[in-house]
C-alpha cells in the first residue's frame, strides 16, 4: 500500500474480534490501534447493538460527520434485508455477518484497499513527494547530502514547504548541521502512533532560518527502545500531507524503520563514494531494492567527494554496477566540515564554492530527474578488463561484471 493503515475495533464478540485481528495482522501495512482512536483511524470494525440498532446507526453518522475519511465495517449476527438497507444508508461500507470467516473478511479488505488507493490517486497532486537518502556505508556523508539537498530545494522554492526527517536511530545529529536544538523528535512521536495527527506532528517540528522544517530523531544510539513498527510510515504519511517535499535521512543501516521509509518513498538516493568498501555496499543495496521490486527510476545513486582524477574509476564502477550515476558531488571535505562546525548549510556558508554551487545547481534537477526516471537508465556492463576486476571476488561480482547473487 505504501502507507500505514490504522484500524480501530469496537466489538464485544470476542470470536469476531479475534478473527478480524488475525486476518488484519497478516497484512504488513496495517496497525490495530488500542482503545477507540477513531479520530485518526482509517477503518473501524463496529459491532451492531442488536437491541438498539438505531443507536448504532446514529453513532455511525456522528463518526462519519467528524471523520469523513473513516470507513466503518459493521458486524452483526442479524442479516435481514431491512437491517442491511439501514446499514448502508448510515454510511457503512462493509457488512460482515457473524460468525466472521476468512472468506468474508479478506474480500472486504481488498475492496477497502481499492477504495483507499482510489482516494490516494485522486489527491496525488496535493500530496508531497518523499525522497529518502541512504548511505552505502557509514562515513560517506549521507547526512551532509540529505541536509543540503533539503535546504537547497527550500531556498529555491520558498513558496513550498520542505521538511527534513532524521531517521538515523544510531546517533545522528542533523540538528548540528542546522544549528537547531529540538527537544523532541521521532522517538517521542512513536510512543503512541495510534493517536498521531498533523497537530501533534507539527508541534514536534523546529524551523530553520531558511524556512526548512526539521523532525529530529530523538535517538542517541544508546537507546534500547526501537521505533514502534509502523511509526516511520505513519509519520511520513502525515508529513507528506503537510509538506510539498519530504526528505528523509535514513543513515546507513537497513533496519525495519528505514525499510518502511524506503518502501513509501517516491525516490531513494544512495550516497556512495568510489572506494571499494562503498562500491561493495552499493551493490548490496541495489540487490536488496531489486528484491523489493522497487519500480524503475525510484533508486538513484550519487557519488560524494568526487574528484576529476576518478573519471576512469567512475566509468568502471558504472559498468560493474550496470547503472549510471545520477550525480557527482565535488570533493571539498574541508568546506563541508567547516559548514558543519558553524551549523550552516553549504549553500548559505559557502555558496560560491564548487560544492555549494553543485547543490544550488543540481539538487532540483536531481529530484526532477528522479520524478521522471530520466537518470535511472541502465548501462550494460563492460567485458573489458579493469582496475576493479582484480577485486571482483571480494566485491561479490562475477568475472564479466554481472552482479552475483548474495
Amino acid at each position: 500500500m505504501g502507507r500505514l493503515i490504522t484500524v480501530s475495533i469496537d466489538c464485544r464478540n470476542e470470536a469476531a474480534r479475534q478473527t478480524f485481528e488475525e486476518v488484519v495482522s497478516r497484512r504488513r501495512d496495517y496497525l490495530i490501534t488500542r482503545g477507540e482512536g477513531t479520530g485518526t483511524a482509517d477503518m473501524l470494525l463496529l459491532e451492531l447493538d442488536e437491541f438498539r440498532p438505531q443507536k448504532t446507526f446514529d453513532h455511525v453518522r456522528e463518526l462519519l460527520h467528524s471523520s469523513p475519511h473513516l470507513e466503518v465495517f459493521l458486524t452483526a449476527s442479524r442479516t435481514d434485508p431491512q437491517l442491511l438497507l439501514e446499514t448502508f444508508r448510515a454510511g457503512v461500507k462493509e457488512f460482515l455477518p457473524q460468525p466472521l470467516t476468512l472468506k468474508d473478511v479478506e474480500p472486504a479488505l481488498v475492496r477497502f484497499e481499492g477504495r483507499l488507493m482510489g482516494r490516494a490517486s485522486s489527491s496525488e497532486t496535493k500530496s508531497g513527494r518523499v525522497v529518502s537518502v541512504i548511505g552505502a556505508r557509514g562515513g560517506v556523508g549521507v547526512s551532509t547530502v540529505a541536509t543540503n539537498l533539503a535546504t537547497s530545494v527550500q531556498q529555491a522554492q520558498l513558496q513550498d514547504s520542505v521538511v527534513l526527517v532524521d531517521l538515523d536511530t544510531h546517533g545522528s545529529d542533523l540538528g548540528l548541521f542546522l544549528d537547531l536544538h529540538p527537544a523532541q523528535g521521532l522517538k517521542h512521536l512513536s510512543k503512541d502512533i495510534s493517536r498521531l495527527d498533523e497537530t501533534i506532528v507539527r508541534s514536534t517540528l523546529v524551523t530553520h532560518s531558511s524556512r526548512l522544517h526539521l523532525l529530529a530523531s530523538g535517538y542517541d544510539g544508546f537507546d534500547e527502545v526501537e521505533p514502534t513498527a509502523g511509526s516511520s510510515m505513519r509519520v511520513i504519511g502525515l508529513l507528506r500531507s503537510m509538506h510539498r517535499h519530504v526528505f528523509v535521512d535514513c543513515g546507513h543501516v537497513l533496519e525495519p524503520a528505514v525499510k518502511e521509509a524506503l518502501d513509501c518513498s517516491d525516490e531513494v538516493i544512495i550516497v556512495t563514494t568510489l572506494s571499494l568498501p562503498a562500491i561493495r555496499r552499493t551493490k548490496r543495496l541495489l540487490e536488496a531494492f531489486g528484491a523489493a521490486h522497487y519500480p524503475a527510476g525510484k533508486v538513484l545513486i550519487v557519488v560524494n567527494r568526487y574528484s576529476n582524477d576518478q573519471k576512469e574509476l567512475l566509468v568502471e564502477t558504472e559498468n560493474m554496477l550496470g547503472v549510471r550515476m545520477a550525480g557527482l558531488i565535488p570533493n571539498d571535505y574541508e568546506t563541508a566540515s567547516e559548514a558543519l562546525h558553524h551549523g550552516k548549510p553549504l549553500t548559505m556558508m559557502a555558496p560560491k564554492t564548487a560544492i555549494g554551487q553543485w547543490y544550488t545547481r543540481e539538487s532540483q534537477q536531481l529530484i526532477a530527474d528522479g520524478a521522471a526516471g530520466n537518470k535511472a537508465a541502465g548501462r550494460k556492463p563492460s567485458n573489458a578488463a579493469s582496475f576493479l576486476s582484480r577485486y571482483l571476488p571480494s566485491l561479490g561480482f562475477e568475472a564479466k561484471g554481472k552482479p552475483s547473487a548474495v
